[in-house]
């Protein structure tokens, strides 16, 4: 079994920035007058994760491993990272509002801490956080790295292994493997099929109209995949549930949608990333000053102070 200490941990960053400006919105903010809120409520989920993966060795804290320890990355989405799906469909995510202006101001903010924090923080032209994170996955795995992925996003659960962690920290609510398929009627790997099929509301994926998740897991226990369903038409008008016939006439007239759909839901895990993710070394000596300098309480500034810290050698590097 892995230990905190062999894992890898990957933040999907805007899920927990996101979660902390809608909790405070516009009313905290800094001696300067600016919104500090998402920033703060970064700082306390990031602060919050130190501390599980180190709790075990803070008494006396060590320096951590640096071959073996913890690799910790904070993954964010590019400004363009809709490129690649809205190249493939213009209407992805179209529904969402703009980011209010108080809240894009600390995405820099964020990224700034994450680094002073000791941790990678990454993104890539064109792809979303999704994207990146899979192909941390792919990579760390290859490693011989169990993977604790932190997000609310069900998309990300597609990536996971048999030792692996899917954990929402607003709702304190892990997915291990075996959880994914009962909680979705389907297994990680069949995460993106079921999505395509099912549609996602949140990013504006349409789906097949009239196959919902339970009939979507039906489909894909007995065909495996939406190929297979595809290859097998004749089989699903008798099927055993009710409307087979019905779904088999709406697979077949809605067949371009579900391989658009398709498209979009999967994660890619391929991408050329700028640097790969080495075990954590530690907080840098910066981090105190700029946690102050966005009004985070001096307790709060005392627990980050109590982590292990990144020598001046590993700082500068």
């Amino acid at each position: 079994m892995s230990t905190p200490f062999h894992r890898a941990w990957l933040v999907d960053s805007h899920a927990q920035i996101w979660r902390a400006w809608h909790a405070s919105g516009t009313e905290q903010v800094n001696a300067a007058g600016m919104p500090v809120g998402a920033v703060r409520g970064f700082a306390d989920a990031l602060l919050s994760l130190l501390e599980t993966v180190f709790d075990p060795y803070l008494h006396p804290a060590p320096q951590p491993d640096a071959e073996h320890g913890p690799i910790i990355a904070c993954v964010f989405d590019a400004p363009t990272g809709r490129g690649f799906r809205r190249s493939i469909y213009p209407d992805y995510k179209g529904h969402r509002p703009p980011a209010p202006e108080g809240l894009t101001a600390q995405l820099p903010l964020c990224r700034a801490l994450a680094q002073a924090a000791g941790l990678y923080a990454l993104d890539h032209p064109q792809f979303e956080a999704d994207d990146v994170i899979g192909t941390l996955v792919r990579q760390l795995r290859g490693r011989k790295r169990a993977i604790t992925i932190l997000t609310g996003d069900k998309d990300l659960a597609q990536l996971l292994g048999p030792d692996d962690r899917w954990y929402n920290p607003m709702r304190q609510k892990v997915l291990a493997y075996g959880d994914v398929e009962r909680q979705f009627g389907v297994k990680p790997a069949q995460i993106a099929d079921w999505l395509a099929l099912t549609g996602d509301t949140a990013d504006n994926i349409p789906g097949v109209p009239g196959i919902g998740p339970r009939i979507a897991a039906n489909l894909l226990k007995k065909h495996g995949t939406i190929d297979g369903i595809y290859r097998n038409l004749a089989a699903v008008y008798g099927m055993k549930f009710r409307g087979a016939p019905r779904v088999q006439k709406l697979l077949v007239e809605h067949e371009a949608l579900v391989r658009l759909s398709r498209q979009l839901t999967g994660i890619v895990c391929d991408l050329p990333l700028s640097t790969t993710p080495e075990p954590w070394q530690g907080i840098r000596a910066e981090l105190p000053e700029l946690l102050r300098q966005w009004g985070v309480d001096e307790s709060r500034i005392q627990r980050w102070q109590r982590l292990p810290r990144a020598n001046a050698a590993q700082a500068a590097a």
